[in-house]
């Protein structure tokens, strides 16, 4: 429970964070600095333990593609998305992470498909689709929000390919901490890379208090230790069960936006929570959970 509980409500909050960057920096650049910043506590983190750092360059292969596809890939395609769809629509595609491990999982590791995951996944997609669905009445939606979703989806299946390596690297012993240090210092030379080619501006505009606060939060606790709890849950319960916390954190942004943002319960909307909710309950077992004993990475 204490890493499924850590990612879910981390990047629940991580949205309100997001949003103080974005006024002051380019997104592309955002994303750099903060994958940045978060493998340099990592390498600082694994050097202060003792954990390894060389690896064969077999296991840096693997480092490179989930740094690529976990952390580059996955945020860029994600930002484009969001110039076109709103954010119900890309939250709804994000759901799609559960189905795509478990698809990935059974296709390239012959991982079995276990019948209550199944149902779980499309009861937490339904119960998404409710909140979507409540989110955008009322809205005009155009062309380009189809095409945004479509790019939620590739994104998602971005980030699951990202998911099923890191799964792999488990497998070779990998120590979390080394892993992700490794992987987002990979992600953020090749955003990098592509803040070059697309021209994309480094600087930034408005470094004031908000700024500052939020760059610490995404950086500490939405990168460093979300994914350090992110991978260990994968690690304990594998991909599919794992992505399960993309149908909860959107779920806690609700709860935070009612809060801090005025945001109007409704039916369909508490209808889809419970949904949600039911979807988690019906794939996971909760016994195993509150079993479950948080450990060094």
């Amino acid at each position: 429970m204490f890493y499924f509980v850590t990612c879910s409500v981390i990047w629940g909050l991580t949205w309100i964070a997001i949003g103080y960057q974005f006024h002051s920096l380019d997104s592309s650049a955002a994303v750099f600095y903060r994958f940045l910043a978060a493998s340099l506590v990592l390498f600082g983190y694994v050097k202060l333990k003792n954990l390894p750092l060389k690896f064969a360059k077999s296991i840096h292969l693997n480092f490179l593609a989930q740094g690529f596809f976990m952390f580059c890939l996955n945020y860029q395609i994600t930002y484009w998305a969001a110039h076109l769809a709103p954010s119900a629509l890309l939250a709804l595609a994000f759901t799609a992470l559960v189905h795509f491990n478990m698809i990935g999982g059974r296709l390239f590791f012959k991982t079995p498909m276990q019948k209550e995951v199944i149902l779980g996944a499309c009861v937490g997609f339904l119960g998404m689709a409710l909140i979507s669905y409540n989110e955008l009445l009322g809205k005009d939606l155009n062309p380009t929000s189809l095409y945004g979703f479509l790019l939620g989806l590739v994104s998602t299946l971005s980030a699951s390919a990202g998911n099923l390596i890191s799964s792999q690297s488990r497998k070779m012993k990998v120590p979390i901490a080394s892993n992700n240090a490794w992987s987002m210092l990979y992600g953020g030379v090749f955003t990098f890379i592509y803040c070059l080619f697309a021209q994309r501006s480094f600087a930034v505009s408005n470094v004031d208090t908000s700024f500052i606060l939020s760059f610490l939060y995404l950086t500490i606790f939405g990168t460093v230790i979300s994914f350090g709890a992110y991978l260990k849950l994968i690690d304990l319960m594998g991909p599919s069960k794992a992505a399960f916390t993309s149908i909860v954190s959107p779920v806690i942004a609700i709860g935070v936006s009612m809060v801090f943002e005025n945001f109007r319960m409704t039916w369909l909307l508490a209808g889809g929570i419970l949904l949600c909710l039911l979807g988690i309950i019906v794939a996971l077992n909760p016994r195993y959970l509150l079993r479950e004993k948080p450990d060094a990475y």
